[in-house]
């Protein structure tokens, strides 16, 4: 995302939409940074993930370089409370998480911004705002033709 004026800029945004099992409720976890978000920082972020989430994780992954590069493959090797589940290659129609930044964009579409501090602040606060809408975080799941339910766990 460009910001106006002289400089250009990106704010690059990772996020995770996290379906609970037991009780089906669909969360939004999100961090923004000045720099490219790549394979050195992701096992970082995913540790902040499962200690937020307090409990195993399963990450349905697109194959974006950096998600699928040897040194994240020894990381992901390393957490044996993470699953990784490979979406297969150019299928953006099937994660969930694009038509969340599809929403987003279509948001800052025509807005013009002073400075990318102004655009990560506008970012932040209406991921913040989509967190509390969990019909939207829901239809974002739903937008993919996944419909997760609570699952009963038997002993």
């Amino acid at each position: 995302m460009a910001a106006s004026g002289g400089r250009r800029g990106r704010v690059n945004t990772i996020g995770w939409l996290c379906v609970h099992p037991a009780s089906g409720r669909v969360r939004l976890f999100h961090t923004t940074q000045a720099s490219s978000i790549n394979h050195t920082d992701l096992p970082a972020l995913l540790d902040r993930l499962h200690r937020a989430l307090r409990a195993p994780v399963v990450l349905v992954w697109d194959n974006h370089s950096s998600h699928a590069c040897k040194p994240m493959a020894a990381q992901i090797e390393a957490r044996d409370w993470l699953n990784v589940v490979r979406l297969p290659r150019y299928a953006p129609e099937l994660n969930p998480v694009e038509s969340l930044w599809s929403h987003l964009k279509r948001m800052l579409r025509s807005r013009l911004f002073r400075s990318l501090d102004e655009l990560e602040e506008v970012v932040n606060t209406h991921l913040r705002l989509v967190r509390k809408r969990p019909d939207l975080l829901r239809g974002f799941i739903n937008s993919v033709g996944l419909e997760p339910s609570p699952c009963s766990s038997t002993a």
